[in-house]
């Protein structure tokens, strides 16, 4: 890992007053408590901040039911894979409002290295509940996030979705190209192993690919925030994304 990544592992905050935008193409229900909101006229608004949640092992089955009201998984399962995070990644990072009796789950999200880019990360799981939607909270989210980012020296940020790219784009991200998800594996696997494994474009593919649209051979998709040449696993149109921090 680059030296510049070895930093400590920072916490962000602001305070709640992100205004309502577009929100995020995952976007449920806690499953956890849901302790009463802080009185309305309060003169402090209430600290919004984003925490590592292998720093909060208390809010684990909060969370994985949060994540599992959009991906189900078993409740032990999703459990398990929460506990994965750790400083040197994956990171699963949550939102919370509020402090002790006030205190609300707000959203999550999972960062990973991407294989190759030692500069990158990947945003997967992110979601918000349904219950503070319209609240500008999945913009937040994405805030905090950049910003836990930057604070352990990674410069760019990339992801997929499916239906969400135009909430993205308004953020500033742009369609890219594919990149290769280290996940989990980084905490047993060698970056040089996970790099001989990935399974990449050919040369010739990837020169197609980062041709500009007007160059593509004409039967081929375009590469649009409205058409995509890309597929999932199950066939899906899959827009890839990034944004330069």
């Amino acid at each position: 890992m680059p030296e510049k990544n070895k930093r400590s592992e920072p916490l962000t905050a602001r305070n709640s007053t992100s205004k309502s935008g577009g929100e995020l193409n995952s976007i449920s229900t806690s499953g956890g408590p849901t302790p009463c909101c802080a009185e309305k006229d309060s003169e402090q608004p209430e600290k919004i901040r984003a925490v590592p949640i292998h720093r909060r092992p208390d809010l684990l089955v909060p969370c994985a039911d949060l994540v599992n009201s959009e991906w189900q998984r078993s409740q032990a399962a999703r459990v398990h894979s929460l506990q994965k995070s750790c400083p040197e990644f994956p990171v699963c990072l949550v939102l919370l409002r509020g402090h002790r009796d006030t205190e609300r789950l707000l959203g999550h999200a999972r960062l990973s290295r991407v294989v190759g880019h030692g500069s990158s990360l990947f945003v997967e799981s992110v979601v918000v509940s349904k219950a503070e939607r319209g609240k500008g909270y999945g913009r937040t989210l994405m805030e905090e996030i950049e910003s836990y980012a930057r604070g352990r020296g990674f410069k760019r940020m990339c992801l997929t979705t499916h239906d969400k790219q135009h909430f993205y784009a308004h953020l500033g991200y742009v369609l890219s190209t594919p990149v290769q998800n280290a996940g989990a594996m980084t905490a047993f696997v060698p970056m040089e192993m996970l790099l001989k494994l990935s399974r990449m474009p050919s040369e010739e593919t990837r020169t197609k690919m980062d041709a500009p649209p007007g160059n593509r051979d004409s039967g081929r998709a375009r590469d649009t925030l409205t058409e995509t040449p890309y597929r999932d696993a199950k066939g899906v149109p899959i827009y890839w994304m990034h944004k330069d921090i």
